[in-house]
């Protein structure tokens, strides 16, 4: 929402159904979002986005509201 006061879809979506697929070109990979909460895991994740995509830096700025990190983690499933 690149700043705007409120959350956008995505989020309240994630929150609700952590199930995601990630698609590499033809690999489709299931795994788990999950919101992070830690604040230094927050920060170092924070910090590497900003410098894949400097934008999200500037939509911080644009608003009082903390921008959700998500990471999306490998869904182990039991065999047995």
């Amino acid at each position: 929402m690149a700043g705007q006061p409120k959350h956008p879809s995505w989020v309240y979506n994630l929150r609700a159904n952590p199930e995601v697929e990630i698609r590499d070109k033809t690999e489709v990979f299931e795994m788990g979002a999950r919101e992070v909460s830690d604040e230094a895991e927050r920060a170092r994740l924070w910090q590497a986005a900003v410098k894949a995509f400097p934008t999200y830096h500037d939509y911080q700025k644009k608003t009082s509201r903390k921008i959700p990190v998500f990471l999306a983690e490998e869904i182990t499933k039991n065999t047995a």
